[in-house]
């Protein structure tokens, strides 16, 4: 039939479900047909549920910045990174959509800054969600990897708690008391531990999380604001041995759960090691972008676009970055 405007016979194969002739229309028409396939495709792909496969077409076809758009690139992010999943599901099931998603926020953070009149907030929003997707697949490579990675694992885990309001925040503190066990730091895996059980208790009671205490985690950077999913990492078995091992510490007068501190390099107030602002005298630290741990001084920082780009492509030696993050 006679073609209309650009997206009008676009949007009746959108209704019908019928993509794959939507994006060979679109693909005749150049770049301003391929971007209307792009929202339309990964709108309905966002309503179905399909985050991963939203994340997969605006990998291949590119992500055309105007407001609206990045407002639904955020909504699949989020709603990706932060889907709740058991600690029996295996790293191929999710892994992979999550590092596309890295990919994906990489070229749409680095297309913002470098478009004119881009929101700054819109901007750090976008980076944030990146961070996310960076540390969440350098902690998964880390922990597959164990042994020397073991350190970098629990300064990953540790630094991952910073995004419990976007990741499924009973996994996010439950991986991070684990992987301070793993490294002997008990008193603070004692007090991630602790929250990881308050949560699974408003996962199941209807005041929700009204009722945690925000005691340990006042002057961190830490959000109170949790995303809490219906399903639940842990099961109840596993719930149950934790909340043992919690009874045994708790018992145990050695270990008080206390936040592991450094000093502020400015005012020298003694911190959270995660923490990426000071709340003493309000500096703010750069995220390493290996370990996700605060940047002090005199240490070198390697650009945001090597790493991004390089880490998981293997154009880098993973070694080296371990040296590099390791040494004192």
């Amino acid at each position: 039939g006679a073609v209309g405007g650009v997206g009008d016979d676009l949007k009746e194969l959108a209704q019908r479900g019928d993509w794959e002739r939507c994006r060979e229309q679109a693909e005749k028409r150049g770049q301003e047909g391929l971007e209307q396939y792009v929202i339309l495709h990964g709108s309905a792909l966002l309503k179905a549920n399909d985050l991963e496969t939203a994340v997969h077409v605006f990998n291949l076809y590119g992500t055309p910045l105007s407001a609206s758009n990045i407002s639904l690139y955020k909504q699949v992010a989020k709603e990706l990174l932060g889907k709740g999943r058991a600690a029996s599901t295996q790293e191929s099931q999710w892994l992979p959509a999550v590092e596309e998603c890295r990919e994906v926020l990489f070229k749409l953070w680095a297309a913002m800054k470098g478009a004119a009149g881009q929101d700054a907030n819109e901007i750090k929003e976008v980076e944030r969600l990146l961070h996310v997707a960076h540390y969440e697949s350098l902690h998964a490579v880390c922990k597959s990897k164990g042994g020397v990675y073991a350190e970098m694992q629990q300064r990953l885990a540790t630094a991952l708690i910073r995004y419990c309001d976007v990741l499924p925040a009973d996994r996010v503190f439950y991986e991070a008391g684990q992987a301070c066990k793993a490294a002997g730091k008990l008193n603070q895996a004692f007090v991630f531990t602790n929250r990881f059980l308050d949560i699974c208790d408003a996962m199941e009671e209807a005041e929700g999380t009204s009722m945690i205490e925000n005691t340990d985690f006042e002057n961190t950077d830490v959000p109170f604001d949790f995303n809490i999913q219906d399903r639940t990492f842990l099961g109840e078995k596993e719930r149950d041995e934790v909340r043992d091992w919690v009874l045994t510490l708790s018992v145990d007068n050695k270990v008080e759960p206390v936040l592991s501190t450094r000093a502020c390099h400015k005012c020298n107030t003694q911190i959270f090691e995660g923490s990426l602002l000071c709340s003493s005298c309000n500096v703010r630290f750069k995220p390493c972008v290996v370990t996700g741990m605060p940047v002090g001084r005199g240490r070198g920082e390697l650009a945001a676009e090597e790493v991004f780009v390089n880490f998981h492509s293997g154009a880098f030696n993973f070694k080296d970055y371990v040296e590099f993050t390791l040494k004192p």
